[in-house]
């Protein structure tokens, strides 16, 4: 059988795939063309693995996704992966419902989806669904806190005193980060981002790296946040 969901500890499942249901093979298939720069055809592969596993998934129930499990490890990876490919493009009705369809599958979200996905909605004035979420969007991740800021802005036309505060005190390197003019990916950057332990200010600019694209569309967030400072 080339495709099985076998049911495993904690209501999970394991996504047993051989043949073209191997999302192994395909996450590593990606991940080499995107070390190879090949960056338009890592999407595009990882899309196709995106599109044969949405289709294989049960329409009518969640299927939560055993993360120690290597193929079903990886089959969430090409999900998270696939979203990000799209939100960098600004293409956001596809990366919420690639979200949506991730934390169905990875509802203990070790991809932290939810921090994107808060973005996605601001962004698409899905304020219900925003609502919902925001119970999700802790004080301790500097994305969540980005995503309520700029949803109070959006909604208020200001910018939530009490979240600016946090922001610059407990995530100081992701609002540095936000006001910078410039930011470089640069060797230095990269060596960082890719060791074992990078940097607080590397997690950053990655993090500015994937959103820049929003910022670049709603620069009034950006221009708010650089007049507190």
């Amino acid at each position: 059988m080339e495709l099985q969901f076998n049911p495993a500890a904690d209501q999970c499942f394991e996504l047993e795939g051989g043949a073209k249901y191997n999302f192994v093979k395909y996450k590593n298939s990606v991940d080499k063309l995107v070390a190879e720069g090949r960056y338009a055809e890592a999407c595009e592969a990882r899309y196709d693995a995106f599109t044969l596993l949405a289709e294989a998934l049960p329409e009518d129930e969640a299927m939560p996704l055993r993360w120690e499990h290597d193929n079903s490890r990886a089959a969430l990876a090409i999900i998270y992966g696939s979203a990000t490919d799209h939100f960098r493009i600004g293409d956001l009705e596809m990366c919420t419902a690639q979200l949506e369809m991730l934390l169905d599958c990875d509802p203990e979200d070790h991809f932290e989806a939810v921090n994107l996905l808060a973005l996605c909605y601001v962004a698409i004035e899905e304020w219900e669904a925003f609502e919902d979420l925001a119970i999700d969007l802790t004080d301790k991740s500097a994305e969540a806190v980005v995503a309520r800021l700029w949803a109070s802005l959006e909604r208020d036309g200001e910018l939530d005193r009490e979240l600016v505060k946090l922001l610059k005190s407990r995530h100081k390197e992701f609002y540095t980060e936000l006001i910078a003019v410039e930011h470089p990916a640069d060797e230095a950057f990269r060596k960082d981002i890719s060791s074992e332990r990078p940097s607080r200010q590397a997690e950053a600019r990655e993090w500015w790296l994937l959103t820049e694209p929003l910022w670049s569309e709603y620069p009034e967030f950006v221009d708010k946040l650089r007049a507190t400072k």
